[in-house]
């Protein structure tokens, strides 16, 4: 089981990882690799900010690229893709992902051969159980690794409890803890754009030792991660920062709502 179940397509705004499938003059076709070896397409003017005189200067033929999807029509079977508007900043944590992932999925194959379980029952009698709980699996193991007596909390079998905290305990060390959440932040005052920018200044700023990082995903919600020492602290931070804007955004007439997952 992958971690997030895939949707047959991709949606508008969400990065991906792509295989460069081939080049033509106007641009490149992809696979997507998270979604099937779906193709999607990267015109030229969506390759580089700059004047590109040779599309091989950028991508090339079995190259592994992050890209964003601008547009994406399922009836038709087209996807637009775009290589210039990722920041190396995004392509970075969308490669963090994609390797916490594979990570998270060699550890539940471990877990059922260790259990002398199929991977269908260590995935629905533990990975679902974390996935009700964190945004992934990789950041259930690390919460669980910094703080043993989560397992109690996830409704996990008792039996499978002790293997579960061994393995995980040995496999990944979280000397810190990062949870994410998420919030949808909206305006309809005249300087609605001013206020969410406050707002997300006000969740960014949030008075705590711990480290918070607030980012765009698509209008009007964003990404909040919070990195802590513990999970505990980690959870009080994210929804106590949350709401710092929230309430902003509701005092001068808007609306925001907190939610764990995506």
């Amino acid at each position: 089981m992958g971690e997030n179940l895939r949707e047959k397509y991709p949606e508008k705004g969400e990065l991906v990882i792509a295989t460069v499938k081939s080049i033509f003059r106007q641009g490149a076709f992809l696979t997507l690799d998270e979604y099937d070896n779906k193709v999607g397409m990267l015109p030229l003017s969506e390759i580089s900010l700059k004047w590109v005189r040779n599309i091989r200067d950028y991508v090339k033929e079995g190259q592994r690229v992050v890209v964003l999807v601008l547009r994406v029509n399922p009836k038709r079977g087209h996807i637009d893709l775009s290589l210039r508007r990722v920041s190396d900043a995004q392509r970075k944590e969308k490669l963090q992902d994609v390797k916490q992932r594979q990570r998270a999925e060699k550890l539940m194959e471990f877990l059922a051969k260790e259990l002398k379980l199929s991977i269908g029952d260590v995935n629905k009698r533990i990975g679902e159980k974390i996935l009700k709980k964190f945004d992934s699996l990789y950041s259930g193991f690390e919460a669980i690794s910094a703080d043993k007596k989560l397992v109690d909390k996830l409704g996990i079998e008792k039996k499978l409890k002790k293997p579960l905290i061994d393995i995980v305990s040995k496999t990944i060390k979280a000397p810190f803890v990062d949870i994410t959440g998420y919030v949808e932040l909206k305006s309809y005052e005249p300087d609605g754009v001013d206020i969410l920018k406050e707002a997300l200044h006000r969740i960014k700023d949030y008075k705590t030792r711990c480290r918070v990082d607030v980012s765009y995903i698509s209008a009007p919600r964003y990404r909040i991660k919070v990195t802590a020492r513990d999970y505990k602290t980690a959870e009080r931070v994210l929804r106590e920062s949350a709401q710092k804007g929230i309430t902003y955004v509701k005092e001068h007439g808007g609306d925001g709502e907190f939610y764990r997952k995506k």
